[in-house]
């Protein structure tokens, strides 16, 4: 009978153990030194080789020439062992959750082994075991009998009681990077003659999330049939849409090219391809991209590995689309990505409209007035002030009226002059068309236009604004070169645009009312 490959590459020592050498090593030195406790606690996520470390360690303890901490594997016990004797008992708890079966345990316990020198219960899944089985095992721990170990194997720690958790020597498996994976790999598909690519191994690596199981698990799916293991053949395999599609839509969203999204989502959705999963690696990628933008002071070497989990080539990608975005863009499509992915993709109806009207918003910013839809159209804005080009949508006027035009058909108000050095203020007569015109460029700005009033005064146009918080808002955002355009266009006045605090509402209403009576 074929014997799966992640079975028959078990390791049967501590030294073959891969990613985990922070608890091997000190495994071995307690087995070596004859300090081991009675009960132990292996936490982590699965794969990462809290089961195999427990059965090496039953052997271990039992072995009647130990190398260096790890079983001979030709003694008598050692022989014992992988043939499956009784003395040791190997648990699922998730089948076993009830309190009857720690009952038995307990009272197999009183009893000397039948083979080795020591009995060890190893209790996978321990979390699923119920309240009242918790206790009845507790009593065991708190006085265990000589030659009985415990080795308690966990994927949610957070559900041990504290009873048990503070009764066993804990160990916390790490998730096993992903270069050590696709060294591992690279390794069995060397010895079972399977044809590997680098990039598909570590594309296989990634997608097992740190899970030695899972990966050649799915190398040996991949490798079905003989085939060559390729990129391709992992993504058609696993479902999995990989990098270059995911790629290949953010370089879309850049360029705003529409019918490239339009056409990703129609590729994954008439293929085997899950949709899901594509989602979620857009979303890592985005992850990614900021991470990077956050974090370039830091070494290359650790942050691809330690931080993004890329290859050196794809560092490199990305590091060129990350530098097409800015912060605010980044969170803000971040938002839309997550927000897609919770109300319609994950729930598996209408997933094909949801993740295209999703990508059709990261394009079409205008689509959107949430928080972070603002704040990254203000962000663009900036950096066309710094740059010198501002992003105006101009309306071309029925006519265009000048500035004699203008002192021509408005006559001097009557008492306009102003005591002292000010000027005669002369109201805009296309105030509204210039707030309803810039409300079409910037309208989280034209707000707060519409409780003031635009003058000019021979040389310059004044905008008077009765809160100071709109005063400093349109200032920071760099409002008055826009309006300049807009006032250059609607009224024929090419001067500078001022921004006025008028606390004294009646000055507003005396110029108003001045101007209107004439």
């Amino acid at each position: 009978m074929h014997q799966a490959l992640y079975r028959k590459y078990r390791p049967s020592t501590f030294e073959e153990v891969v990613g985990q050498k922070h608890i091997t090593e000190v495994l071995r030195y307690e087995v070596a030194s004859r300090k081991t406790c009675h009960a132990y606690l292996f936490c982590g996520s699965r794969g990462t080789g809290k089961t195999t470390c427990a059965k090496i360690l039953a052997k271990a303890v039992n072995c009647l020439s130990p190398i260096n901490g790890d079983p001979c594997g030709k003694c008598d016990a050692c022989r014992a062992v992988e043939e499956g004797t009784t003395d040791i008992l190997e648990m699922d708890a998730a089948s076993n959750t009830g309190v009857d079966y720690i009952r038995d345990i307990r009272e197999e316990v009183r009893y000397a082994p039948a083979q080795l020198s020591g009995r060890v219960y190893i209790i996978d899944e321990v979390h699923m075991l119920t309240d009242s089985a918790f206790n009845a095992l507790l009593k065991t721990l708190e006085e265990p009998p000589a030659g009985v170990m415990f080795i308690l194997a966990t994927t949610e720690m957070q559900k041990i009681p504290a009873t048990i958790l503070s009764r066993c020597q804990r160990f916390d498996f790490r998730r096993i990077q992903s270069d050590v994976i696709a060294k591992r790999l690279e390794y069995i598909a060397q010895n079972e003659g399977i044809s590997l690519a680098a990039d598909a191994a570590y594309m296989i690596a990634r997608l097992s999330e740190g899970g030695m199981r899972d990966a050649i698990s799915l190398l040996e799916l991949c490798s079905s049939g003989e085939a060559p293991v390729t990129v391709e053949r992992v993504a058609d395999v696993s479902g999995n849409a990989g990098n270059q599609t995911v790629t290949k839509t953010i370089r879309a969203v850049l360029a705003g090219d529409c019918a490239t999204l339009f056409g990703v989502i129609a590729e994954i959705y008439a293929s085997s391809l899950d949709l899901s999963a594509f989602w979620i690696d857009l979303q890592k990628y985005y992850r990614d991209m900021l991470a990077f933008k956050a974090t370039k002071n830091m070494p290359r070497d650790r942050f691809r590995t330690d931080i993004l989990d890329v290859t050196e080539n794809e560092l490199e990608e990305l590091e060129e689309l990350s530098n097409g975005f800015r912060y605010e863009t980044l969170i803000y499509h971040c938002r839309i990505l997550e927000d897609a992915f919770v109300s319609v993709i994950s729930r598996g109806s209408a997933k094909r409209l949801g993740a295209e009207m999703a990508l059709l918003r990261l394009v079409e910013k205008t689509l959107d007035t949430t928080t972070e839809a603002l704040l990254q159209r203000i962000s663009v804005l900036e950096d066309a002030l710094v740059g010198g080009t501002v992003p105006v949508k101009r309306s071309v006027p029925e006519k265009i009226v000048t500035v004699n035009e203008l002192s021509e058909s408005t006559p001097a108000p009557k008492t306009g002059v102003v005591s002292g050095d000010k000027k005669v203020l002369k109201a805009l007569k296309r105030y509204p068309e210039i707030v309803k015109t810039f409300e079409k460029s910037e309208p989280t700005c034209a707000a707060f236009l519409t409780d003031a009033q635009g003058y000019f005064d021979g040389e310059n146009v004044i905008i008077r604004l009765k809160n100071s918080f709109h005063l400093k808002m349109l200032e920071n955002r760099g409002a008055a070169d826009i309006l300049k355009v807009i006032v250059g266009n609607l009224e024929g006045v090419d001067a500078k645009v001022i921004f006025e605090l008028t606390e004294n509402k009646a000055e507003i209403r005396n110029d108003l009312s001045e101007l209107s009576d004439t």
